[in-house]
C-alpha cells in the first residue's frame, strides 16, 4: 500500500488516538466499578479504585490489566484488516487502528519499569525486576506481529520513515495534548469537579468532544492510500 498522507486523514487519525486513549482509561474504571460497586477517581492518565476496594476485593487488581488487554485487542483487530485480500480502504483503517493505540507507549512505559503491565505484575508476584522483564517481553511479543504486518504493508521508498512516523508521532501528540495541556488545565482546577464515572467534568467534556470529532471524520481513516 502506497501511503499518501492528507489533512482529512490526519485529523481523523488524531481523533482516533484520543478516543482510544480515553477508551483505555474507561475500561480500567468500568471494570473497577463492576467489581467494587463504586467509581474510583481518575484524571487524563491516572486512575484508581474507590477507597478500600482492593482490600475487600483483591480480584479488583484485574482492572489494572484490562486497559492494556483492550489496547492489545484493538492493535490485533487493526492487524486483522491488513490481510492481502482486503482492499486498500480496509488496510488503511487497520493501519490507523494499530498505531492509534500507541504500541510504542506500551513498550516505552514497560521499558521504564512502569505502566499497567509492570505495576499489575509487581502487585501479583512482589518482584519489580521480574515483573519488568516479564511485562516488557510480553508486550514485545504481543505487538511484534501486527507491527511487522504494518511495516511490510508500506510500499513507499521511505518505508522506515513512514513506519517511525506512525510509531512515534501518536505518543508525542498524546503527551503534548492530553498529558501536557489537558492535565495542566485540570491541575489548575479548570472544570476539575468530579462528576460522572469518577471523572472530572473536564475529562467528560474532552471525551465527548473527541468522540464527536471522530464520528464526523472516521470515514477519512479509509483514505490513507491513493490507490
Amino acid at each position: 500500500m502506497y501511503i499518501k498522507l492528507n489533512f482529512k486523514f490526519i485529523i481523523a487519525f488524531i481523533a482516533l488516538i484520543f478516543v482510544m486513549h480515553e477508551a483505555h482509561e474507561i475500561v480500567h474504571t468500568v471494570v473497577g466499578w463492576l467489581i467494587c460497586g463504586c467509581w474510583g477517581e481518575r484524571d487524563f492518565n491516572v486512575w484508581g479504585l474507590c477507597e478500600g476496594c482492593i482490600d475487600k476485593h483483591p480480584i479488583a487488581l484485574v482492572a489494572t490489566f484490562m486497559g492494556p488487554l483492550f489496547t492489545f485487542c484493538m492493535i490485533w483487530l487493526g492487524g486483522s484488516y491488513l490481510k492481502s485480500n482486503n482492499n486498500n480502504k480496509q488496510k488503511s483503517f487497520g493501519f490507523a487502528l494499530i498505531f492509534a493505540n500507541m504500541p510504542f507507549a506500551r513498550i516505552l512505559t514497560a521499558s521504564l519499569g512502569s505502566g499497567d503491565e509492570v505495576f499489575g505484575l509487581t502487585k501479583l508476584i512482589h518482584n519489580h525486576t521480574l515483573s519488568w522483564v516479564i511485562g516488557w517481553i510480553f508486550i514485545l511479543m504481543v505487538v511484534f506481529y501486527p507491527l511487522s504486518k504494518a511495516y511490510n504493508l508500506i510500499s513507499n521508498k521511505r518505508r522506515i520513515g513512514y513506519f517511525l512516523l506512525f510509531f512515534l508521532a501518536p505518543v508525542a501528540i498524546d503527551l503534548i495534548v492530553v498529558l501536557g495541556l489537558m492535565n495542566t488545565l485540570l491541575n489548575k482546577n479548570i472544570l476539575s469537579t468530579y462528576w460522572i464515572m469518577g471523572s472530572p467534568i473536564l475529562v467528560t467534556v474532552w471525551t465527548a468532544s473527541v468522540v464527536c470529532v471522530f464520528m464526523f471524520t472516521k470515514k477519512y481513516l479509509y483514505s490513507l492510500s491513493e490507490n
